[in-house]
């Protein structure tokens, strides 16, 4: 005998229950105790959860189904005393019949009203997993929000480094006056140089104070979009954990109705063929399990890529900064000797800022990424966890209620093997297939004991061949009455000697059908052992898998705050970096303005110079026109001094011509003038 276990007060009362309905009339009367329920009763069960009963439906589906699965146990009770009374009475009429048969559709419209019922609580059950990823949605929309937040920042900081480059073109504008300046050196060039460069400059001048204006009211609307977004999320927050408080509270208050359900439903599982589909529900969680861990495991692999590409954008970023410092080194050393140089050089830091700049943010992104990825790790190895927490506690049960069949099926044993004493030859061989089927039965749960991770699909297996086993008590029992009741009869009444062979015939077909059931059941045992040991492997394969990615996961967490160590250096060394070049940019810039007003003094001198240049401008023209005069006067006398030498230089012709021989060459004349001239 084995030792009592804490229910077997519960084993004790479900015999007497069993006891009484091979009793007539006493059905009724368990019936009545069992099922019926006082105010009082009621209202100790529904008095924690009446209040959101009006506002949960799933609490009333569960209320329903509660009453559908009473309103089938009370047909059932009902269908079990309309067969005791027909089994107690020999005689078989129409209207018997009529009446079992009608009973027997109540009791199979209210178990098809019980799996509806059960269907939409499981139906609403997954609504409200719906409603959870919902929420987890929203949250992701915050993490966006966040991260459109920090583009905004980082766009912020983009415009800064703008304006400091507009400064640095100031500055080169300045360059390329002074340079202008240093250029006039005669009069004439001077005052165009001047004037030109000027318009210039004040052009550029209105140009970049356009600029400054359009930028300040650009930082202006980002300031007013940072403020409506910052807004935004706080809205939405409030309304997230509105959200969660609400979500929390029906969690509780389904979880201890779905209990309550769970207690009341176990007693009536039993009488549901719901073997094969919990069967198919552990396949779909073990596919579910294995398609998490899969996905798990390529989210960890993207991390270690995504780490690789961190490692090696950090190394980059390092090797720009020493580069940034040597340059910024090498400026300071030549400053004063190469103001060209020097710009150039600037120009060159501000595009390496900028692509630092943008670097920095990608890295953020990017940790952001990584931060995200590992909350989402982080929440799925704690649903993992309270999953196997769940199967664990699920085991327990199931370990308790195998227990409880294993004596229910050892007290079943008893009762058949008594039945099976009286039934003469039939019963020696149904005794021995049955003591067979409870060695196997025993085996199994021994096997199954040792792994309390399976013991829900042995559980159904064990409570088909509890249901089997009691329909066959059920009919031994009653045949047995039958043939008692036929053995009186026989001495009685020798003419119903035909009847009571036609009963031995039914009952050595039944003890046929009987022996052909407990072969299936032995079959669907072995089937049962063999799913049980893959599940066995699957599970030790799972645990494996996740004892290595708990392990990785660890050393990737390390690894990420290594990187996230490293990367704060970093970023205070280029905020470092930053503030020397902003120090730097306000000397640039007190510089400038000294530069300016020397310049301004610059162009006052050479505005006087210019005055100066003019008024002796103005006196040499002054000078060139006297002297013109002077000159057209000079001019004057002297043709009117060649004029009477040339006619004097005629009458010396015409005189020679006339004292000399006309037939002088004419080449001689013009010699002799053209000497005479000179």
């Amino acid at each position: 005998m084995k030792a009592m276990s804490p229910e077997d007060p519960f084993q004790d009362s479900l015999d007497d229950d069993l006891d009484g309905f091979s009793e007539p009339g006493r059905g009724s009367r368990i019936r009545s105790s069992v099922y019926t329920k006082t105010p009082e009763m009621e209202s100790n069960y529904y008095g924690d959860y009446g209040a959101p009963m009006d506002k949960s439906p799933l609490l009333k589906t569960l209320m329903d189904a509660e009453a559908a699965a009473n309103s089938a146990a009370i047909q059932l009770m009902s269908f079990k005393e309309t067969l005791e009374d027909d089994f107690a009475d020999s005689r078989h009429s129409a209207s018997d019949n009529r009446r079992m048969s009608k009973q027997r559709g109540l009791l199979l419209e209210k178990l098809e009203v019980f799996k509806q019922i059960n269907k939409s609580v499981r139906q609403q059950l997954q609504d409200l997993k719906d409603a959870e990823a919902s929420r987890m949605e929203t949250d992701k929309r915050i993490d966006l929000l966040l991260k459109k937040l920090t583009q905004a920042e980082c766009d912020n900081l983009h415009l800064k480094g703008d304006l400091n480059d507009k400064e640095k073109m100031v500055e080169e504008l300045v360059g390329l006056r002074k340079k202008e300046m240093e250029n006039t050196e005669n009069a004439v060039h001077a005052t165009k140089s001047v004037e030109t460069t000027r318009a210039y400059l004040q052009g550029q001048l209105r140009s970049r104070e356009a600029d400054n204006n359009r930028l300040t009211v650009q930082l202006r609307g980002l300031e007013r979009q940072l403020m409506a977004q910052k807004m935004e999320i706080d809205s939405l927050r409030g309304e997230i954990s509105g959200v969660s408080e609400k979500a929390a509270q029906e969690k509780e208050v389904l979880k201890k109705a779905t209990r309550a359900q769970k207690r009341r439903a176990q007693r009536f599982e039993a009488a549901v063929d719901k073997c094969y589909t919990k069967l198919r529900e552990k396949d779909v969680q073990l596919a579910e399990v294995h398609s998490e861990r899969d996905t798990w495991r390529r989210q960890q692999e993207q991390k270690t890529d995504e780490g690789v590409q961190l490692d090696a954008q950090i190394g980059l970023l390092k090797g720009q900064i020493a580069d940034i410092t040597m340059k910024l080194q090498k400026e300071r050393d030549e400053f004063a000797a190469a103001n060209e140089v020097l710009l150039l050089k600037v120009e060159k830091l501000n595009t390496e800022n900028r692509n630092i700049g943008l670097e920095n943010a990608t890295l953020k992104a990017s940790w952001a990424g990584l931060e995200l990825q590992l909350v989402h790790s982080e929440a799925a190895l704690k649903e993992e966890s309270t999953i196997l927490q769940e199967r664990k506690d699920q085991a327990e049960q199931d370990q308790s209620q195998v227990a409880e069949l294993q004596m229910e099926v050892d007290d079943l044993r008893v009762k058949l093997e008594s039945v099976l004493r009286e039934t003469e030859n039939i019963r020696e061989g149904r005794e021995a297939e049955v003591e067979k089927v409870r060695l196997e039965l025993e085996g199994s749960v021994r096997e199954l004991e040792e792994y309390p991770e399976l013991l829900s699909a042995a559980e159904q297996s064990l409570a088909e061949c509890q249901d089997n086993l009691k329909r066959s008590e059920k009919t031994c029992a009653d045949k047995a009455e039958a043939i008692r009741q036929l053995q009186v009869k026989v001495e009685s009444q020798g003419e119903k000697m035909r009847s009571s062979l036609d009963m031995k015939e039914s009952i050595h077909e039944a003890n046929s059908q009987l022996q052909q059931k407990v072969d299936a059941l032995q079959k669907q045992m072995e089937e049962l052992q063999g799913e049980n040991q893959g599940l066995v492997r699957r599970l030790a394969g799972q645990e494996d898998a996740l004892r290595y990615s708990s392990r990785h996961l660890e050393q990737r967490s390390a690894d990420c705050q290594a990187l996230n160590r490293e990367l704060e250096a970093a970023l205070a060394d280029v905020r470092q970096q930053v503030s020397k070049v902003k120090d730097k940019a306000v000397s640039r810039e007190s510089s400038f303005q000294t530069k300016i007003l020397e310049l301004e003094a610059e162009k006052s001198r050479r505005e006087n110079e210019l005055k100066q240049i003019k008024q002796s401008n103005q006196l040499a023209e002054k000078k060139f026109e006297v002297r013109l005069k002077d000159l057209q006067l000079s001019l004057d006398q002297s043709e009117s001094h060649k004029q009477s030498i040339q006619n004097y230089v005629d009458f010396l012709k015409n005189s020679y011509a006339t004292m000399f021989d006309e037939g002088l060459p004419p080449a001689t004349s013009s010699f002799g003038s053209s000497y005479f001239l000179k």
